[in-house]
């Protein structure tokens, strides 16, 4: 039932189109504008049949795709997730890869030289977690734990749990929207960059015991709520006591419209 979805805002626009072309070539016989003006009623109408049609008879889904890249012997991965509304979850991958998973709603799966892997929510699936009902993507990515990461994730309407405490990742870039993200920082990766651009959204950081972390940046409206008693005030931002001498350690920087931030 899907491609009905997909084909019906298409064929309105070829049909205006059609009528557009009549009127200039009719030389006036045809007025376009007073025949959308009296019949465009019937739009919603068709609108309101096809919700109705669709809501007796569910439409199917696109079907998952698997994930599985193998390390092949990379020395570290650069892995990028563009990502549509739904769920987003990120963890640990199995032995021997650097990416696995399950994109759940559909996506595509790219690789270009070694340690470099890009998912992609499908053009052709716009309409997933978009139409009334939809659920979403349903995505679960598991990165490797055994080389440096370097990840970036850009998300739209979404949820995101990313648990990287047993990651190696090096540097995390996320660009969100309206969504709720929640992000469990690496254990034991040594130095990892953090940075944070979010609109309308909500953003969680977990600095895990043990690691050091510096924070810096602001909310146009909205608010920062960092642990204090762990990382005090220092300049325009917040640090650990520690975190010259520390061996794991996180430096963040965001940056964020309406919302806020959490750090503890």
């Amino acid at each position: 039932m899907y491609r009905t979805r997909r084909i019906f805002w298409p064929l309105v626009l070829i049909a205006v189109g059609v009528l557009l072309l009549v009127d200039q070539l009719s030389n006036g016989a045809f007025d376009a504008g007073a025949f959308i003006g009296r019949w465009w009623p019937l739009l919603l109408v068709g609108l309101g049949l096809l919700v109705l049609f669709e809501a007796a008879w569910p439409a199917g889904t696109p079907a998952d795709v698997p994930v599985a890249v193998d390390l092949a012997g990379a020395q570290g991965g650069e892995v990028r997730i563009d990502f549509g509304a739904g769920h987003l979850e990120i963890g640990p991958a199995g032995a021997g890869r650097l990416v696995d998973g399950t994109l759940g709603g559909g996506g595509r799966v790219e690789t270009a030289g070694s340690g470099r892997v890009r998912l992609r929510a499908d053009p052709s699936d716009w309409w997933v977690g978009r139409w009334p009902g939809g659920r979403g993507f349903r995505w679960r990515v598991g990165l490797s734990r055994e080389v440096p990461i370097s990840l970036r994730v850009d998300t739209g309407a979404s949820e995101n749990l990313l648990d990287l405490s047993a990651l190696r990742v090096v540097d995390l870039e996320l660009h969100t929207g309206a969504s709720e993200t929640r992000i469990v920082l690496p254990q034991a990766a040594g130095s990892t960059a953090v940075r944070i651009e979010a609109g309308a959204a909500s953003v969680r950081l977990r600095v895990p015991p043990g690691v050091a972390a510096r924070i810096a940046g602001g909310m146009a409206l909205g608010a920062a709520h960092v642990d204090e008693r762990r990382f005090p005030r220092s300049g325009a931002g917040w640090a650990s006591p520690e975190w010259a001498t520390a061996t794991n350690r996180v430096d963040v920087s965001f940056q964020g419209g309406v919302g806020g931030i959490t750090v503890e």
